[in-house]
């Protein structure tokens, strides 16, 4: 008999962590509100989400962010192509990616290739718009070349076809192979050239900056509503942290 109970001692105490274990378990799915453990939600990476702004411009970001950046920018501006590569990657990495800030980029068009570009970067939509942004001022030196444009396609402007100059400019710049690597076919780019409300907002967009806001300079950076001086990481860095 006094065998049976060593055993049976012998039994629980082997048996009792795994039992304390399993009761602690239970109690905290208890506390939590339901019969099962809840995992802790995961991060949401705020540089998956787009969205669109009523006057047409793109988001990137938490579009309910604390902190609201937005740049006016222009195809053929350097120093816009040079803020893209070098500033803004620190810039989503730091402040957006974190649902920190949202980032806003309207357009101020400065030039018929400007307006081209502008028009390119909108192929497939706000979940496209970044990436066509980047390239587009990645590449810049490669087909920012007004020289390269025939008498044919200058003739359009002058005769007041904007839509023919753009098509024209597409191919003659070798901004149909730039956007070909984006998985924008020809036949694509011509039909974002030729969108007609694609090209009422980039004008109003413009329209907006310089009549309304006497923004005229690219890229010009607005934290909150209102325009800061800079635009490099340290100076923008400054406005986004509290």
């Amino acid at each position: 008999m006094q065998m049976q109970r060593s055993n049976s001692e012998a039994n629980m105490a082997t048996r009792f962590p795994t039992i304390l274990r399993t009761s602690l378990i239970v109690l905290a799915a208890a506390a939590l509100g339901g019969g099962a453990l809840v995992a802790a939600p995961a991060k949401t990476n705020w540089l998956l989400t787009f969205s669109a702004t009523p006057k047409g411009s793109y988001i990137i970001g938490d579009p309910a962010a604390p902190t609201k950046l937005v740049e006016y920018a222009s195809y053929t501006c350097g120093h816009c192509a040079h803020f893209e590569t070098d500033d803004v990657p620190q810039i989503k990495k730091q402040f957006v990616a974190t649902g920190k800030v949202s980032f806003e980029i309207r357009n101020l068009v400065r030039d018929p290739l400007d307006l081209t570009a502008a028009m390119l970067a909108r192929c497939g939509g706000k979940g496209r718009f970044f990436g066509n942004h980047r390239h587009l001022m990645a590449t810049q030196a490669q087909w920012a070349q007004g020289s390269k444009l025939t008498n044919a396609t200058l003739a359009h402007l002058e005769g007041g076809s904007t839509m023919q100059f753009m098509l024209g400019a597409y191919t003659e710049l070798g901004l149909d192979k730039i956007m070909a690597q984006r998985g924008v076919t020809v036949a694509q780019g011509k039909v974002c050239l030729s969108n007609k409300a694609a090209f009422d907002t980039i004008i109003a967009m413009t329209d907006e900056a310089t009549e309304k806001l006497n923004i005229n300079s690219t890229p010009t950076l607005l934290v909150n509503g209102k325009v800061i001086e800079g635009h490099d990481f340290a100076t923008v860095k400054a406005h986004l942290t509290p």
